[in-house]
């Protein structure tokens, strides 16, 4: 049963994240040598890398994983990284430097920027408590319980490989998933004591506030004004595209790939412009953390930042001066130098990477059906989502989209960030592609790693898109700060010039808040209530009832041993029997495909006539089935429980030992 929604469960849990989040990778990157904005973005991307690449060496080796061997992975990751710079460092191999943002902030900038940072942080965990109105609420979206039992699955094993959580539905032999996001919410889970779903929502609230501060790093790393860096933060936050959709589909681990994207070119233009074993360390480990959050995070991120490398070949190619490289060299030879120094980049990634990699090869080839959504809309209404910031909700975020205006007709003015362009039009374009052609062998090919899903590419496509309108709300900001300069009486006063620059950025904020109501938080707050209905509230009827939920509280006071399953149906809220209580469920998630037990493919169907077909007997013997838990919701809509679970009440081989209107549990007495 989720644990009181208590203000201290609540605030232990997040704290726990952020903890979780921040000291790992802040660590590591500073053993590398990463500093300021830098540190702080890549932090989190780190520490998914670093737990997501730890757990399953530490299962390849015999180990478990838990708080110590994760501690102990992230001192030898940063031991390994200081001990490499330090020496190159010695020897002289490296100058750093050269990789630091080529723009100076102010300390008041600076300042600026984070509380823009920890607005955005606020505003997205206000979104996700006001969704349904408690932190213990239990996530009703098709993928969530199978992160729910995967979390409390490594947590209570200690088993961090790629295919041992997925155990709890495909057994005996699990199936391949990429488990960072799930190794980090075990430690959470672990740490603070709470309940599974007390654990996700923790770690679903601030992911506004991550995408935020990856916003933040990368318009720091490429010189971008401070105004710009604070007002992307915003966007990011109020944008409900962003990561409100993929949250409100319950796609939690893609949502999480999505914040972390930016990073991406974070990490890149650093070693880009001061190749060494230290930023390649880092670029190297980005790569993979992009890759154990979500393997189509990897994918996106380097369509997002291949235009920034475009346009680094294409003004080396025009002699016109680069980031790191002196003047007058040959652009030629800037291209092959930057292919060349990236290989061995890429090999320690993939090395590092190798379980993942070879994972999800065997996946790709495996018996799990690939279903594309062959979504067909019209063109003009595919435009209008990416422009209006809309898809889910049925009002448009008109405000974004003239920041967004502004931000386009204003590019010129990006300077190094001019690539933001190219980025928005490709990722707008594959997403225009997979919502209007969807049914082309082509696009479904072509959109494979995000499995041809509009929503999916609707994130990926927002992340240019909210830092082309973030850039728009800046320059509005030094148009103000312009016209009061212009003004004869300003001219005389430099210290009121400077700070009317602090008071125009004050007032564009102020104005969004307002015309957005607040940087769309009810709205945004509608979209992710989704994921705490399975849709629209009133529209459907919720998986997980109540009843369920109390009758799956009794089942884990039965004193279950864990080798025992319970028989439940898979389309209801029984499917949560494992991540609210530890007891195993027959059906672990509401999949039914791929490498199903046909045992319990075959109780589904069979299972009341156990009297008198001997398989279903047989079958009950081999899972070690004792008890039933008949439950009431339906994730699919109208979906009719399975055959074999129906009218079990008053069989003579079953004993009734709870009951409440949305729930029986039965004890198997023959």
């Amino acid at each position: 049963m989720p644990a009181p929604d208590t203000f201290w469960t609540y605030f232990g849990a997040v704290a726990t994240y952020l903890a979780v989040l921040m000291v790992p990778g802040g660590i590591i990157g500073r053993a590398a040598g990463v500093r300021g904005w830098a540190l702080a973005g890549l932090a989190p991307l780190l520490s998914y890398a670093v737990t997501g690449l730890g757990g399953p060496w530490l299962a390849a080796v015999g180990l478990r994983y838990n708080v110590l061997t994760a501690a102990a992975c992230t001192l030898l990751l940063a031991g390994i990284a200081w001990g490499i710079r330090r020496l190159c460092l010695v020897r002289g191999w490296i100058k750093p430097g050269a990789e630091e943002p080529p723009v100076v902030w102010s300390t008041r900038a600076h300042w600026s920027v984070a509380a823009c940072v920890v607005v955005a942080t606020a505003l997205s965990i206000a979104v996700v408590l006001s969704a349904r109105g408690g932190t213990t609420a239990v996530f009703q979206r098709w993928d969530t319980v199978y992160h729910a039992n995967g979390i409390r699955y490594i947590a209570d094993t200690g088993d961090g490989s790629l295919i041992g959580m997925s155990k709890i539905n495909w057994y005996p032999d699990g199936s391949f998933y990429p488990n960072g996001y799930h190794l980090v919410a075990a430690l959470v889970y672990q740490i603070s004591g709470t309940s599974i779903p007390v654990t996700l929502n923790a770690v679903t609230m601030p992911v506004a506030g991550i995408f935020a501060l990856s916003m933040v790093a990368l318009v720091r790393q490429m010189g971008g004004r401070a105004v710009f860096a604070g007002c992307a933060a915003l966007i990011a936050a109020a944008a409900t595209t962003g990561a409100y959709e993929s949250v409100s589909s319950g796609l939690l681990p893609y949502a999480l790939g999505v914040v972390l994207t930016p990073l991406m070119v974070v990490s890149l233009q650093r070693f880009l412009v001061r190749p060494g074993v230290d930023t390649g360390l880092v670029l190297a480990l980005t790569v993979d953390g992009l890759l154990v959050a979500h393997s189509s995070a990897l994918f996106g991120g380097t369509l997002f930042a291949a235009p920034l490398v475009l346009q680094r070949w294409y003004r080396s190619l025009r002699g016109l001066q680069v980031d790191g490289v002196p003047e007058g060299r040959n652009g030629l030879r800037v291209i092959g130098g930057d292919i060349v120094r990236t290989v061995p980049v890429m090999v320690i990634g993939l090395a590092l990477a190798a379980l993942q990699i070879l994972g999800a090869i065997g996946f790709t080839n495996g018996a799990y059906p690939y279903q594309p959504w062959n979504s067909d809309l019209p063109v003009m209404s595919a435009l209008n989502m990416l422009a209006t910031f809309q898809q889910v909700l049925h009002k448009p975020q008109l405000w974004l989209t003239v920041l967004l205006v502004v931000g386009v007709l204003s590019f010129r003015s990006l300077g190094r960030l001019r690539w933001l362009m190219v980025s928005a039009i490709g990722l707008s374009g594959l997403f225009v592609l997979v919502t209007s052609y969807g049914a082309s062998p082509l696009v479904i090919s072509l959109s494979r790693p995000w499995w041809n899903d509009r929503f999916r590419l609707m994130a990926l496509a927002a992340i240019p898109l909210c830092l082309l309108a973030g850039h728009g709300m800046a320059e509005l900001q030094r148009w103000i700060a312009q016209l009061i300069r212009s003004v004869s009486w300003a001219k005389a006063r430099p210290k009121v010039v400077s700070r009317l620059g602090v008071a125009a950025a004050a007032v564009v904020v102020a104005l969004t808040a307002v015309f957005t109501g607040g940087f769309y938080r009810t709205a945004n707050a509608t979209a992710v209530s989704f994921l705490y209905y399975n849709g629209p509230e009133g529209e459907v009827t919720p998986p997980v009832s109540p009843d369920e939920i109390a009758a799956m509280d009794f089942l884990g006071r039965m004193g279950i041993p864990p080798e025992e399953k319970v028989l439940n149906d898979r389309l209801d809220g029984t499917a949560w029997m494992y991540a609210l209580t530890g007891v195993h469920p027959v059906a672990g998630h509401y999949d039914g495909g791929g490498p199903i037990s046909p045992d319990a493919a075959y109780l589904a169907l069979h299972f009341r006539d156990y009297d008198l077909d001997l398989r279903v007997r047989e079958a009950v013997q081999r899972l070690k089935v004792h008890h039933v838990l008949v439950g009431s919701g339906s994730i699919a809509k109208d979906a009719p429980l399975s055959a074999g679970l129906r009218d079990l009440r008053g069989r003579d081989f079953l004993r009734l030992v709870y009951d409440n209107p949305g729930a029986q549990i039965y004890t198997i007495i023959k």
